[in-house]
């Protein structure tokens, strides 16, 4: 299929502005800087493999470890905490394929689409969102990578003990650092990140999976039936499977949020679809089944349940294995939080600045905000961290993601002006003074109906499901307005 107009031609699903295109947007005031220029067709590199490896990056992680870890805790077997932990993945990738369609089609970032749709005054709600998002969880991440870095160093400096929060907070400051660095470079330096890491962390992890095995006895069943890895009594399964399965879906709901931001790199629609679908459900398994055999392992090691990976490593004494376990979580989560948590806020702060700050420097200021998110709060327990902060976080991410899908779909069917999208001020894009307010009340509405649910006890399921609650509700609201009052002004 191809189509063309003056400011931008279609050629295989690929959306590219033309020169007249360019001079439009200049005429106005606008939106359009290296940072959130559309990345032309001949300049994409990204295929099917690159896209697979984002989320082997992604999913092979320390986050899915821990919630694997964290629903047997909860009282899960293994099976129903595997079954929750891929199923809520899987689902979530609708919302990333839709979303991320944006970004092979038009080669623009999450944050002009945000602008498309909120207005470029209301995209300051979802951008604030989305932002907050994505620091809390570069902050909880980097907290966990820190004690990595703390046990190495402990390893090699025995005394470094001694200095207990002060040393696990210089830690955490190197490892933030070590993030900042490579998020600085963009897209192509999570590219090398990626490729290179990506078997090294498959391999590791698979050595996790034989050391499991060797606490057993090489016995599948002997390792199945640790203790920890039972049911516990008084747990109903299907009172913790649904505010897991929402959870799990909110784990990369703000991931999914960000697409473009990756899929306008993007050499087609097949190699954003195919390297998501599957590369993320497989990687969903197997980390979380080397979580289920890390979990299983330390109970039959040392008689703990251990549900975080460095305090694992922690607990044995051998200086190999000390070092390369820290080296293997420190890959695992650098993979996730560069790509999935720095670079999604970095990308909206560098819509806002325009020219005022490089890119550099954004990064640098939005990690530093993540200082102040005090990660250690969050990571205080496995139950508090899936059903009470992850769906806060749903909560949040829920509405704006069904907003996103509806308009999206519905709104605009996916057609797009390109030139409306950057000008400032004017344009069909621009609905009341700057704010689709219709979008705006819908987001709000389903927000206080979900937090609502946190302390009043007949809509406490709406918490319990609040991403999947807020994603349906908002976009099956705002699509159905749409419908009867057409599109948003």
């Amino acid at each position: 299929m191809q189509t063309q107009s003056e400011y931008q031609v279609e050629k295989d699903g690929i959306v590219s502005l033309t020169e007249a295109g360019v001079k439009a947007i200049e005429n106005h005031k606008n939106f359009y800087s290296p940072a959130t220029s559309p990345i032309p067709r001949e300049k994409r590199d990204w295929h099917t493999k690159d896209m697979a490896n984002l989320w082997i990056g992604i999913m092979v992680s320390i986050a899915v470890y821990q919630v694997a870890s964290g629903l047997l805790v909860a009282g899960m077997t293994w099976y129903q905490a595997l079954i929750t932990i891929v199923l809520g993945h899987t689902l979530v990738m609708a919302v990333a394929m839709i979303i991320g369609h944006y970004g092979v089609k038009y080669g623009m970032n999450y944050a002009m689409l945000g602008k498309t749709i909120f207005g470029e005054k209301g995209l300051f709600i979802p951008a604030l969102i989305r932002g907050i998002l994505g620091v809390f969880w570069f902050g909880v991440q980097a907290w966990i990578g820190g004690q990595a870095v703390n046990i190495i160093i402990q390893t090699i400096v025995p005394s470094w003990e001694g200095l207990g929060f002060t040393g696990f907070f210089i830690s955490f400051l190197i490892f933030w650092a070590i993030n900042v660095y490579i998020a600085a470079y963009g897209n192509k330096a999570v590219k090398i990140l990626e490729g290179v890491s990506a078997p090294a962390l498959i391999l590791m992890s698979l050595i996790v999976i034989i050391w499991g095995f060797s606490t057993a006895g090489w016995s599948l069943d002997a390792l199945l039936s640790a203790r920890v890895l039972q049911p516990q009594e008084g747990i109903d399964f299907w009172t913790l499977f649904w505010p897991a399965l929402s959870a799990m879906i909110a784990f990369d709901g703000g991931i999914a949020l960000s697409m473009p931001d990756f899929t306008r790199s993007c050499v087609n629609q097949r190699a954003q679809i195919l390297g998501q679908i599957i590369s993320a459900p497989i990687m969903t398994g197997y980390i979380a089944f080397v979580g289920i055999c890390g979990t299983a392992g330390a109970w039959l090691a040392f008689g703990k349940e251990i549900w975080e990976p460095a305090v694992l490593v922690g607990n044995f004494d051998s200086i190999a294995i000390r070092l390369i376990f820290s080296i293997f979580i420190i890959m695992a989560i650098l993979t996730t939080n560069v790509a999935g948590n720095l670079i999604p806020p970095v990308n909206i702060v560098a819509s806002y600045v325009k020219g005022r700050l490089n890119y550099r420097q954004v990064a640098i200021l939005v990690a530093v905000l993540s200082l102040f998110a005090q990660p250690w709060n969050s990571l205080s327990s496995a139950y508090h961290l899936i059903f009470d902060v992850t769906q806060f976080l749903g909560a949040l991410i829920g509405p704006i993601s069904g907003i996103y899908i509806a308009a999206y779909l519905v709104e605009y069917r996916t057609e797009i002006s390109i030139v409306d999208a950057y000008i400032e001020g004017q344009g069909k894009y621009f609905h009341t003074n700057g704010w689709n307010v219709r979008a705006l009340l819908i987001v709000a509405i389903f927000t206080a109906l979900i937090f609502m649910g946190r302390f009043v006890p007949v809509l406490e399921p709406l918490f319990n499901n609040a991403y999947v609650f807020g994603t349906l509700g908002a976009g099956l609201t705002y699509a159905l307005i749409v419908k009867l009052g057409g599109a948003s002004k």
